[in-house]
């Protein structure tokens, strides 16, 4: 698989730092530059906001970046509009809109969205990224990437 490159613009709801460390997910880990690199299904994403609507998406993926892009972040949806509707709640609902503003819920693995779940159970973040980490060293398929000596993919339903 050859590496790749997609850059996203005018794309608002979209903050890698509050997608990525808000607890949904746990193979994301932050880079020196800001970026966030990732492994998901048989894929592997270097994530950096460019300014406040452009993202790039560089890496090694099954297909063509752009559609693993658009399905895993649910770039389909519009976020913008689900949160004004929201936000006519109450000021609670608009107080945490505002401080989640960034979130995507991401479109996991169920096989290991399942598994986190169940070590989630009375861990901490970093306790838990370190176990699925273990997990997919042992399990999962190696792959290199240039900004990383190495990767693993992330291990689904079809390892076990």
């Amino acid at each position: 698989m050859a590496e790749q490159i997609y850059i996203l613009e005018n794309c608002k709801s979209f903050e890698p730092k509050h997608i990525f460390e808000c607890g949904q997910c746990f193979r994301w880990n932050k880079e020196q530059d800001e970026s966030y690199t990732g492994v998901f299904n048989n894929n592997v994403l270097n994530v950096k906001k460019i300014n406040e609507y452009k993202i790039k998406f560089e890496g090694i993926c099954e297909g063509n970046i752009k559609d693993v892009v658009e399905e895993y972040f649910d770039l389909d949806t519009n976020y913008e509009e689900i949160k004004k509707k929201l936000s006519l709640i109450d000021k609670y609902m608009l107080q945490g809109i505002e401080y989640g503003k960034g979130i995507r819920i991401l479109k996991q693995d169920l096989w290991e969205c399942i598994i986190s779940f169940i070590i989630s159970a009375n861990n901490n973040i970093p306790r838990i990224k370190g176990i699925i980490e273990r997990i997919s060293k042992a399990y999962g398929k190696q792959i290199k990437f240039s900004r990383k000596r190495l990767l693993y993919f992330s291990y689904s339903s079809g390892v076990i």
